[in-house]
């Protein structure tokens, strides 16, 4: 394909989430990192440094138009994603930050690489090694699956994906290949089998802000569970990221529920929760504290129309018959947040009051597996321990859960989804045709983006669902009374590429 310039920062590495600053400048900005304490710390800069929240919540189907909103500090990024537009902005959550943020954690990661490779003891630097490979992947994982089309092995080998970079930066400018989706996919897989073999957990003081074994098991099962090609790895790496019973170790609302809000918000991501595998410190203004950021305050929001629709136990939109044990607030014609985030404001100095905000966000939890262990059974026809797995989900997610009243089977599932309503919620992946051939697969894997959608509602997970399902979205325009609409194969699902990059040569993506 083309060979494009693309810009990549990579250093000026901000530590930041209590973590001290390591990095002594060089007068070429550069980081000097030469002991293994060093790498350390400088990994910790290789994982994502930006939030797409914001980004995949504003295009999906999770929004609507309510007309206005004051000061949000995202307010030109949330209209431009509203209405699937090129992104202009740079705040903190617009795709020009995440795109470079999460290069820039590829390039720390590259550059811890280069310094291992140096040694004369590589062996000794496994688990550093491991770390930065499983980083590298994962960055271009969430890359490729917001810049490009989705995985589809009928046309990956000529589909664009985006740059897949291995060498750390020496130049403001370098020359790249924007990579084949076929390319991406099998270097994403390579970084994560690769890395996953070399970690180790004991390496780490604080575990859940690092790739332990369960964490990069998590992330292989997104990973093929994404790809849809081989799905007896899913139910191999879902089976060791997380045990068979895994209900135990999901979170409880039940002790959640009688706190504060507040201690809520705290709790909610926490990283000693036994559900969250993967803690990310990212910034962002995706928080429920600060009234000027969304979700409460964004015009596009959780409107409580579709919030009854969603988790009220009267609405015809309750598969399980049960009530939600799922927290949020608003009422009247304002605005629902599901109160997930709480936000940690770090001064930008000692003297001065302006500062970021930052959220730990979970990355990989112990409900993204048992899903994703769902859809693999499924899609390998064992029915039995698909709907094992939904029902042992929906024990910890409906209040005074009875197996017999709230239990899902083939017919209960069959009969909802069904109905003409919701037609257009069928999904169209590259398997569309074994789906279409097998209403207990069609019907079990609507069932689990159903619950997957209200689990990560405000956590941008619906987004990748309807880009790999296909799923049609409609927006509501507030005063124009009007709707405008994405279809199933809009090119616009693909994100444009950040101004910014293209400026200096790195190929659009079609519209």
């Amino acid at each position: 394909m083309k060979k494009s310039n693309l810009t990549f920062i990579m250093m000026g590495l901000l530590l930041f989430c209590g973590c001290d600053d390591f990095l002594n400048e060089e007068p070429d900005d550069r980081a000097k990192v030469e002991s293994p304490s060093d790498i350390k710390e400088l990994l910790v800069n290789a994982y994502p440094r930006a939030s797409y929240f914001v980004i995949c919540e504003m295009m999906s189907d999770n929004v609507a138009d309510r007309g206005f909103s004051n000061s949000c500090a995202t307010a030109v990024t949330d209209d431009e994603m509203y209405h699937w537009k090129d992104g202009t902005d740079s705040d903190a959550d617009s795709p020009f930050a995440v795109w470079t943020g999460w290069y820039e954690g590829i390039a720390a990661a590259n550059y811890a690489l280069r310094v291992i490779d140096s040694k004369p003891d590589q062996e000794n630097y496994n688990a550093m090694r491991g770390e930065a490979l499983l980083c590298r992947a994962l960055g271009h994982f969430l890359l490729v699956n917001l810049w490009a089309e989705h995985y589809d092995p009928a046309t990956a080998s000529t589909a664009p994906g985006i740059p897949y970079v291995t060498e750390p930066e020496t130049v403001a400018i370098k020359e790249y290949t924007r990579n084949t989706m076929e390319e991406v996919y099998d270097m994403i897989e390579s970084d994560l089998r690769r890395g996953l073999v070399l970690i180790d957990d004991k390496s780490y003081t604080m575990p859940k802000f690092h790739f332990t074994k369960r964490a990069a098991h998590a992330f292989a099962a997104r990973f093929y569970t994404y790809k849809g090609t081989d799905w007896d790895k899913v139910v191999y790496h879902t089976l060791q990221a997380a045990p068979e019973n895994f209900a135990t170790e999901m979170r409880d609302y039940s002790v959640l529920n009688n706190m504060t809000i507040m201690e809520y918000m705290k709790e909610y991501t926490n990283p000693a929760l036994a559900n969250i595998l993967l803690a990310v410190c990212m910034e962002t203004y995706w928080n429920d504290l600060y009234q000027t950021c969304p979700p409460k305050n964004s015009r596009y929001v959780l409107s409580p129309a579709m919030a009854y629709s969603l988790f009220h136990p009267n609405s015809s939109n309750n598969l399980q018959r049960g009530r939600w044990v799922y927290r949020k607030e608003g009422t009247g014609t304002s605005v629902s947040s599901m109160v997930k985030f709480y936000a940690y404001f770090k001064n930008i100095s000692e003297t001065s009051n302006w500062g970021n905000t930052y959220v730990n966000m979970p990355m990989f939890t112990v409900e993204d597996v048992a899903l994703n262990r769902a859809e693999a059974y499924t899609m390998l026809g064992d029915t039995t321990r698909a709907l094992q797995t939904i029902n042992r989900f929906l024990s910890m997610r409906t209040s005074d859960y009875d197996p017999v009243k709230h239990g899902l089977n083939m017919k209960r599932i069959i009969t909802y989804f069904q109905e003409p309503s919701w037609d257009d919620q069928r999904p169209e992946p590259h398997y569309k045709a074994e789906l279409d051939a097998d209403k207990n697969k069609l019907y079990l894997m609507m069932a689990i983006a159903y619950l997957r959608r209200k689990e990560f509602m405000q956590e941008g997970m619906r987004w990748f669902d309807i880009k790999r399902f296909h799923l049609p979205v409609v927006h509501t325009l507030h005063w124009e009374g009007t709707e405008i609409a994405l279809d199933r194969y809009d090119k616009r699902r693909a994100l444009q590429i950040p101004q910014e990059a293209q400026k200096v040569g790195v190929i659009p993506n079609e519209r």
